[in-house]
């Protein structure tokens, strides 16, 4: 008889796990100065967020399985969406004190927002779901996009990019705005532009190598 423990793990929550290995890999290869490697792992990463919960809403789950995934979910995000970019940005460069003190701010930031969520969930209005401040799985999105911008300009410049970027997202993450829940074809939309920087940054490991 498999343990209370292993009995945990369904599809989605298998799914979740997949997504903290590729934050790890994604750790690995910043270490290693693999940046666009890296790039690639967190935002696939993202991409598995989304679609636990997909697949979640979508399953026959035991009442255990259901229950773990909350926090597991939380637990693989913190890991993701907030260790994970941060050594990214620490391998990158972003080194001295000020730059150290922003990643840890970051991380804080990820931990307040996902226990707040967590606490308190989702708003409805008018038969519609929105989060309060911006969900952390979107730093998978951000991140990679304006990382981009280092194909063309100055590293001095692309850490003054990656400070305000990464002090914008700590900001926008627990500040009380409300942001409708994307779903359906949004899904979609950024599978395929996963897929779409995924061939900038394999173009890009190619030619540099």
């Amino acid at each position: 008889m498999f343990s209370p423990i292993i009995r945990q793990i369904d599809l989605a929550n298998a799914l979740t796990l997949t997504g903290l290995m590729l934050s790890f890999i994604s750790v690995i290869f910043s270490m290693q100065s693999n940046f666009y490697a890296a790039i690639i792992c967190m935002m696939y990463a993202g991409i598995i967020d989304l679609f636990d919960g997909f697949l979640a809403r979508r399953t026959e789950r035991t009442e255990l399985q259901s229950e773990v995934g909350k926090h597991l979910d939380s637990l693989v995000d913190i890991c993701s969406f907030g260790f994970a970019p941060a050594i990214f940005a620490y391998s990158w460069g972003l080194r001295e004190p000020f730059s150290i003190a922003l990643l840890v701010i970051y991380m804080a930031m990820n931990a307040l927002r996902l226990a707040y969520f967590n606490s308190t969930g989702l708003t409805i209005s008018e038969n519609k779901e929105y989060y309060t401040g911006l969900p952390v799985t979107y730093a998978a999105l951000f991140i990679p996009l304006t990382f981009t911008l280092s194909f063309f300009i100055p590293n001095y410049a692309m850490k003054i990019v990656l400070q305000g970027l990464y002090l914008l997202l700590a900001t926008a993450m627990i500040s009380g705005f409300k942001m409708l829940k994307l779903s359906g074809v949004w899904y979609g939309i950024f599978s395929l532009a996963a897929i779409g920087l995924t061939g900038v940054y394999i173009w890009k490991i190619i030619i540099t190598n």
